[in-house]
């Protein structure tokens, strides 16, 4: 599958560059691209038209096609002829290289202190090809993930946020047609809703003043079909936005298509869109998920998703304004993922939420993120209720990527590990969280202070508190069912305190070229949700992050 991907790729990027030299009507643009992709995050689609003023979005690829309007003094002028046909290509690229590391911390009760410290690289390139409304898309990282510094597989598994270097991920591969009020989409694609606690696409990583850096991205095998039913109507009517879509995961949060999930979905969403900032909707999902490799029912899910997202800017003038953005989802079904003993057949009942408000004054930014996952109080009843952010979701730099993130990996190998368990239970190849937000809830205020317009400055502590003890399921099973920690103590509820720093530069030498240099560090304090047996906490955790990127 990978050689027929990789074949495709070259085929998109081999028409590009030879339509590229072609004469007679083709111009092409470098799309500007973040430094993670050319796509904003938090976006169902992007339509092909302005609510406002009623007509098709300049999109990079069409700026270069659409003719100046006449003015009064090019009247009785001689006009060239126009182009035969429309056609235009685009090529948006990325390059990212990164060190990080976090100062040793147990990820058990029994081994001694791990180090986590990789280089991670990534190429992103993201050719497109339009005719008129017509568009083929595609979108490859190469060279991605960690080279060194990671701990081994046999340690941690395989559900860790920083996944092992491979060669090609193609993330898109997709034709298109777009209308003024409308797009039909079919292929390989990227998903991704609201802040993203659901479906994310990971396109772009934190701006200055967050935090983290985005590794995976949801992608789907998907037939999406988005339109304006109002749009005739005019004013505000055009803002409404209807979409459905059909899909099969390559890749999320709970299933892979490599490893034999077979996840169906069936998308309706409904939203206001006046422009990309300005956003409220509800995007409603059904997930049938199977896996081929398993014939006894496990492994089996059937859930309902109800997802309400927005964001919205107030009080917007030159010198400031007021955004705020929220998301909030339930999800409720059966599941056989993690059968035990008392119950066959489990009950999913999860909600998560989220908030995130930012106040701009001149330079200084005041922000601050609220969020909510529910936890499991008994992972031996017949219910499931731990809600996962989806792992590209980032607050912070070391709680949920390093600690919560490299112990419960930890955990799943111990659960499974025949020496220790005999037969694994159900669901332990789950237990690692990749870095997501799970079983908590957290309040994180932030500074962001613009020493120049090309040098930003940031920080703030991260408070976070468990909606569930913090229990490592070895440890509970042998230690009678009562709840034990990771590091195998008794578990209180305050997870602990996180300071984060931040420094970012942008360097723009051509308007189609962008570098940008990210330096965070972070020290974590562990609560008592980390006592230890002898009745102290675990030590503290530090943590830094050297990135640069490069987007053309």
């Amino acid at each position: 599958m990978r050689k027929t991907r990789f074949a495709a790729l070259v085929a998109v990027l081999a028409a590009s560059a030879a339509l590229a030299q072609e004469d007679g009507g083709l111009s092409v643009q470098p799309a500007a691209a973040n430094p993670g992709g050319a796509d904003a995050p938090g976006e169902l689609i992007r339509s092909g038209f302005d609510a406002d003023a009623g007509e098709p979005v300049a999109e990079p690829w069409q700026q270069a096609t659409v003719p100046p309007q006449e003015s009064p003094t090019d009247a009785g002028t001689e006009k060239e002829p126009s182009p035969p046909l429309e056609l235009t290509a685009a090529l948006a690229a990325s390059a990212r290289i990164s060190y990080q590391g976090a100062t040793p911390f147990p990820l058990d009760d029994r081994g001694p202190a791990a180090t986590v410290a990789p280089l991670l690289t990534r190429v992103r390139v993201t050719p497109e090809i339009r005719l008129k409304g017509f568009g083929l898309v595609g979108e490859a990282d190469t060279a991605t993930g960690a080279i060194i510094g990671v701990p081994s597989a046999e340690l941690v598994g395989t559900r860790v946020p920083y996944p092992a270097i491979t060669a090609l991920d193609l993330r898109k591969l997709f034709v298109e047609y777009k209308w003024a009020s409308g797009a039909f989409r079919v292929g390989l694609q990227t998903q991704s809703w609201g802040l993203g606690l659901l479906a994310n696409d990971g396109a772009k990583d934190p701006e200055a003043g967050d935090f983290g850096q985005q590794q995976f991205g949801n992608t789907t095998y998907r037939a999406l079909f988005a339109v304006r039913p109002l749009f005739q109507l005019g004013g505000m009517f055009r803002a409404f936005e209807t979409a459905l879509a059909a899909d099969l995961i390559n890749r999320d949060n709970f299933g892979e298509f490599v490893k034999g999930d077979r996840a169906f979905q069936g998308v309706i969403a409904l939203r206001l869109a006046k422009d990309a900032d300005n956003t409220l909707g509800v995007y409603a999902v059904y997930r049938n998920q199977r896996n081929i490799n398993v014939s006894d029912g496990g492994k089996a899910t059937d859930v309902v998703v109800v997802d309400a997202a927005g964001k919205w800017e107030f009080f917007k003038r030159r010198n400031r304004v007021l955004k705020v953005g929220f998301e909030a989802l339930t999800i409720n079904g059966t599941t056989t993922q993690a059968r035990n003993e008392n119950a066959a057949l489990l009950r999913v009942q999860q909600f998560g939420a989220a908030a995130k408000v930012s106040y701009r004054l001149h330079r200084l930014t005041l922000l601050a993120d609220w969020g909510f996952a529910s936890g499991d109080q008994n992972p031996q009843d017949d219910r499931i209720e731990n809600f996962r952010f989806d792992r590209d979701f980032k607050v912070g730099l070391v709680l949920f990527d390093q600690v919560m993130a490299y112990q419960s990996a930890r955990s799943g190998v111990r659960a499974s590990d025949p020496n220790l368990v005999g037969i694994a239970p159900e669901g332990a190849d789950l237990l690692g969280t990749a870095g997501s937000v799970t079983g908590v809830w957290y309040l994180f205020p932030r500074v962001k202070y613009g020493l120049f317009d090309w040098l930003d400055v940031y920080g703030g502590p991260l408070f976070a508190f468990s909606t569930a003890r913090l229990a490592d399921p070895f440890n509970t099973r042998i230690g009678g069912g009562t709840a034990v920690n990771p590091v195998g103590g008794r578990p209180g509820m305050y997870m602990g305190t996180e300071v984060d720093l931040g420094v970012q530069a942008r360097y723009r030498p051509i308007p189609e070229l962008l570098i940008t240099a990210t330096g965070e560090g972070g020290l974590f304090l562990p609560g008592d949700a980390y006592t230890l047996p002898t009745g102290g906490v675990m030590g503290p955790v530090g943590f830094g992050r050297l990135r640069l990127s490069i987007a053309l």
